[in-house]
Order: C-alpha cells, then sequence, then structure tokens
C-alpha cells in the first residue's frame, strides 16, 4: 500500500520477490551475532552467549499430540475468504511476499523471507539474553494458549503442535522486530524503504493474520519493560495510521482490535455517525451526472471519517476518498472481514456499495473528482469508475444509506427540482449566459408592454 506521504506508487518492477531480496540484507549483523539455526532441525545456537540450546520442541509435554477441537463459533475471527469474493481479484488477498499464520504457512513463493524472519528471531534471543529456562518458558507460555489460537481461525490444520507452535512464536517476534524496526530511530534499521511497504500492504491481508492479543502478550512481556514505552496497540497504530484510507485517528481506538485487518477497520470507522440499518434496503438509482440534472449539488468535507455521508437540502455532502494503486487490496479485505464476521454492520461494504450506485461511468468520476470529493492518483477516470463497479459487486444492497437514497431517489423524482435545475443549466450556466436570459427577458417586457400600449391608443 503505498505511504501516506510518499510521492511515488510501488510498481510491480519494484515489488520484492524471492528472486530479488538484496542478500547483503538478510546478511547484515552476522558479524556480531550468528543467525539462529533453521528451526525445523529443532534447536537454536548463539556461540556468543555461551549457551546452546537444542531439541527444544521435544522436551514439551504433548508437542506430538494435537489438540482436541472445540466449538469455534466464539473465538473465530481469521477467516479465509470465501470463493465468491476470492473469485473477482485472487491476489487481492494473498500475500506475495510474506507469509504470516497457518493459511499460507509453506508456500514456496515466501519461501526466501522465511530466513529473514529467523535472522528477527536470533535478534530477539540476543536482546533479551535468553538462557535456556527463559526460552523454554517463553515456548510453554504459547503452547498453553495453542487451543484458543487455533479456535480463532475458521479452518482445523493439520499441523502438528511442535511446527504449530514454531510458526506462531517465529511469526510473532517478526512482526514487533518489523513493526520496531520500520518506524524506532533506536532500532536497527534493517529494510528499505520499499521492503517495509511490501511486507506492510503482506500484513493487512485478511487471511495473514495472527490473533492481535498473542502478539501483544509477547510485546508486554519482552518489549514493554518500562512504563514509558508504548504500548503494542500504539506501536501497530503508528504503522498503519500511515495509510491513505485508513487515516490515523486523533486518539488510539479504545478498544483492541481482533487482528490487523480489524485495526484497519476500527480506523476507518473512528467518529462514524450513528444510522439505523433496515431490513429492507434501499437502492440509490441515479448516477452523480443524473441528479446533477435534479439540481443535486456535491460538496467535499473535511470529516475524517469515510462513510460519513450526509443529505441536506438538494446538497450531497461525502468526506475526501482518495483512489490509488493500493485501495483495492486493503478495501477488498476490510470488506471480506466485515462479510465473515458481522456481515450485518458491513458498514464499509455498504459504503462503496453507495458509491458504486453513484458511480456509473467515468463522467461520474469526474463530476466528484472536480467537486473535490474523489483524488485520483491513478489518472484514469474510466479505471475508478471500474474499480468502484466491481468493488462490491458480491455485496448485499446498502442498508446504512437507506435514508438517503430514499431522500435522494424522491429529490430527482420531484418534476420541479428536474425543471428548476435544466432553467438554471440552460440558461443560467454561466455570467454572461445568465445576463443575456435577464436581459432578453426585459426586452421581451417591454416589447410587450409597448405592443399593449400602441393597441390602447389605437382604440
Amino acid at each position: 500500500m503505498m505511504l501516506k506521504g510518499e510521492g511515488h506508487q510501488i510498481m510491480e518492477d519494484d515489488k520484492v520477490s524471492a528472486s530479488n531480496i538484496d542478500e547483503k540484507t538478510l546478511k547484515a549483523s552476522a558479524s556480531n551475532m550468528k543467525m539462529a539455526r533453521d528451526l525445523d532441525e529443532g534447536y537454536y545456537e548463539i556461540d556468543n552467549k555461551g549457551w546452546e540450546l537444542r531439541n527444544v520442541w521435544l522436551d514439551l509435554e504433548g508437542l506430538r499430540e494435537l489438540p482436541p477441537q472445540k466449538d469455534r463459533a466464539d473465538e473465530c475471527c481469521i477467516f479465509r475468504v470465501p470463493n465468491s469474493l476470492r473469485d473477482r481479484n485472487p491476489e487481492a488477498y494473498t500475500p506475495q511476499l510474506i507469509s504470516i499464520g497457518p493459511f499460507h504457512h509453506n508456500d514456496e513463493r515466501l519461501e526466501t523471507m522465511e530466513t529473514l524472519k529467523r535472522r528477527y528471531q536470533g535478534e530477539f534471543l540476543k536482546r533479551n539474553d535468553m538462557d535456556e529456562k527463559n526460552f523454554m518458558d517463553f515456548l510453554r507460555s504459547i503452547h498453553k494458549k495453542e487451543e484458543s489460537i487455533r479456535l480463532c481461525y475458521s479452518e482445523s490444520f493439520r499441523i502438528h503442535t511442535e511446527r504449530f507452535v514454531k510458526m506462531i512464536v517465529l511469526d510473532a517476534v517478526f512482526i514487533i522486530e518489523f513493526l520496531k524496526d520500520s518506524y524506532d530511530d533506536d532500532f536497527p534499521q534493517n529494510l528499505d524503504t520499499r521492503m517495509i511497504s511490501c511486507i506492510g500492504e503482506d500484513l493487512m491481508l485478511l487471511e495473514n493474520q495472527l490473533p492481535f492479543s498473542v502478539i501483544d502478550s509477547i510485546y508486554s512481556e519482552f518489549y514493554h519493560p518500562r512504563q514509558d514505552d508504548i504500548s503494542f496497540l500504539d506501536l501497530a497504530t503508528r504503522h498503519f495510521g500511515k495509510y491513505q484510507l485508513a487515516r490515523k485517528p486523533e486518539t488510539t481506538p479504545p478498544t483492541e482490535a481482533r487482528h490487523f485487518t480489524d485495526l484497519l477497520m476500527n480506523f476507518m470507522l473512528k467518529g462514524a455517525l450513528e444510522r439505523e440499518n433496515r431490513s429492507n434496503p434501499i437502492k440509490l438509482k441515479y448516477s452523480a451526472v443524473t441528479l446533477r440534472k435534479a439540481g443535486v449539488k456535491f460538496q467535499a468535507t473535511e470529516d475524517k471519517c469515510l462513510i460519513n455521508v450526509q443529505f441536506e437540502k438538494g446538497v450531497l455532502k461525502i468526506p475526501l476518498l482518495e483512489v490509488d494503486d493500493s485501495l483495492e487490496r486493503l478495501v477488498r479485505n476490510v470488506m471480506a472481514w466485515e462479510q465473515c464476521y458481522k456481515p450485518s454492520e458491513a458498514y464499509i461494504s455498504n459504503y462503496f456499495k453507495f458509491m458504486d450506485h453513484l458511480i456509473d461511468r467515468a463522467e461520474d468520476v469526474a463530476l466528484l473528482a472536480e467537486e473535490g470529493i474523489i483524488k485520483n492518483w491513478v489518472g484514469d477516470d474510466a479505471a475508478v469508475s471500474k474499480l468502484m463497479n466491481n468493488l462490491s459487486q458480491r455485496c448485499e444492497k446498502t442498508s446504512y444509506y437507506s435514508d438517503i437514497c430514499q431522500t435522494m431517489n424522491a429529490y430527482y423524482e420531484n418534476p420541479w427540482n428536474r425543471r428548476k435545475a435544466t432553467l438554471k443549466l440552460v440558461y443560467f450556466s454561466n455570467l454572461w449566459r445568465g445576463t443575456g436570459t435577464v436581459a432578453a427577458a426585459f426586452l421581451l417586457i417591454l416589447t410587450l408592454i409597448q405592443t399593449i400600449t400602441s393597441l390602447k391608443s389605437s382604440f
């Protein structure tokens, strides 16, 4: 996703892939610390700390047993995107650089980044000066949460306990190290801006998540020892609050998120107006250009909450929507999260369904851009129109905006509004035409008066 304030867009040839990751970046700091060996071999080794931990997984009781599966309905919050949504654009839901969690674990396309994860793991061990006992306690604490972690996912995974716990630890430590690496001036800078952006995009995806509470518990124990340190929620807010569509709120959201996709949705809904969802949704029948023919005016507002659309006295007020190459990926994943978790409260989905009805073609985009409602960074009005029409295709009709849609439909269908708008458009579209119209009308009246006067005098 394009970072807020950056003047460039990430093009396909700039994408980081397994074939072009800077080997020098992955080997940095190897001189002062030997990287933790591959976890698949079951041990770590850190020479300059004088201890060696081997086969730690074999010492944990019950590691080879898969936990019994309970009803996951109450805990489930990380979903595989339904095919009905995925089929529209599979790449929007699929990590391109790094895998987090079980859904894309062992994807060969993403194997190169496992090296970076293990490097971060080694730096974590070194920084916390962990001996064997401390590290075993750490592993056991995650092992105790394994069943509850598994229940957070919409599917059961045939991943043995050993491998599952290892994956959770490796991914959670990577996320924390990455977020601190990308923002903390006192933290070792291991990644360039391009890689940070690409990894940041993958961390937004619904299928690429860890439970927020798990990462937070690790951060609180090992990274947040002093009162003046920021919380993990604040750290995540600093990173994800940079994105254009999910503008950073003035204060941290009061409640913790289930995961990063949920956190982004919370940003987007911060300050949302309360409206009543109707059981019988009403569709907006007319596009922006058509509505203008009935005298509807369009006004961009400074409201920071994207979904706060209002219609008052013939004026449709909409907050600024910035459209860039990264918007589709973010929006699709937030909408998928809404549709899977609480479809009756799918406010972001409702917003883009409303915009789909408001925008039929490129001319509608041009009108909204002219009024300052849309800032088009992709440069093509037709492309924006196509995007808006595709985003919400598999979503239900809008219910959050039913009152606005009903009022706007009635406004257009009032014949007087259309006649008045036509009069203004044809005869008063600009100063000279309006002046000419008034002058012509005045001349017509004078002529009529003169004619009547002449007729009277003749009799």
